[in-house]
């Protein structure tokens, strides 16, 4: 059995031409190829010169949150907003809030929507994150996050009246299979080590995802996986997903250990669209 231990150790700008990036100063492993860019005046706007561009073959929309409502936006099987991280690297202090997730290692909060209301994302972050020990700063960008990512995605899926928040550690207990999720979607940010994992259909043994639970057998080109970094905002749509394409097929990254063999846990905040 894999042990959790305490250990002392996390996310806004954006990027377009692909650059390697030296890591700030205690800022362990999270710089690396993907899009450079500058701080916008609105943590969750794209400056112009990253407006989406029109579809490639990869199956991710890339654009801010408002760009996920545009109506191209549906011939994609996911959304993705890149930033970097602003925080500091975390790790130990997510390492050491492990107990106050409770023996599920998740807390979560349904949110109703209800005519002429609020839908609350705010005020459930806020319950979410009551009790948790993490850093002020994390916790600040964690509440901006739900509410922000809440709201979008409850205008992305006007039909639905339920939402899902959830705040998870993930350690040894994650998804490591890849898969497609059988609801409508799921937003989901990673606050250290590192992001989901997705690859576009055609890289992929279809008949094997299905009907077959080795990872090996399932990539035709593992060369093709592609990783959402850390800070990043990410929906997911499920098979569930009414309109446009939908399933993207991927899974959790690897799990990552201390020097001493002890988990690195790992914190993410998601927003599950359930199907009713």
């Amino acid at each position: 059995m894999l042990r959790h231990r305490s250990l002392f150790w996390v996310l806004g700008g954006m990027a377009l031409n692909v650059a390697l990036r030296p890591s700030p100063p205690g800022y362990a492993g999270y710089a690396r190829a993907r899009p450079a860019v500058s701080t916008p005046a609105a943590p969750y706007k794209m400056t112009p010169a990253a407006k989406p561009q029109p579809k490639t073959p990869m199956p991710v929309f890339v654009g801010s949150l408002e760009d996920w409502l545009r109506p191209e936006a549906t011939s994609y099987q996911a959304l993705h907003f890149p930033r970097s991280p602003s925080w500091p690297n975390y790790q130990m202090e997510i390492d050491r809030s492990l107990a106050d997730f409770g023996p599920e290692c998740q807390l979560e909060r349904t949110i109703e929507r209800q005519p002429g209301k609020d839908l609350g994302f705010k005020q459930a972050a806020e319950d979410l994150l009551r009790g948790i020990r993490l850093p002020e700063e994390l916790l600040d960008v964690l509440r901006l996050d739900a509410e922000q990512l809440g709201k979008t995605l409850a205008m992305l899926c006007p039909w639905n009246k339920i939402f899902l928040l959830k705040l998870e550690i993930m350690g040894e207990h994650n998804c490591p299979r890849w898969h497609r999720d059988s609801y409508i979607g799921r937003g989901i940010i990673s606050y250290n080590l590192s992001g989901t994992q997705y690859i576009a259909e055609e890289h992929v043994n279809i008949w094997e995802l299905e009907n077959c639970g080795n990872n090996d057998h399932i990539l035709r080109d593992p060369s093709k996986v592609r990783e959402i970094a850390v800070g990043d905002l990410f929906f997911i749509k499920g098979n569930g997903f009414p309109t446009g394409e939908k399933g993207l097929v991927h899974k959790s990254p690897p799990v990552q250990f201390h020097p001493d063999g002890f988990v690195k846990n790992r914190l993410v905040l998601k927003v599950d669209v359930p199907l009713q």
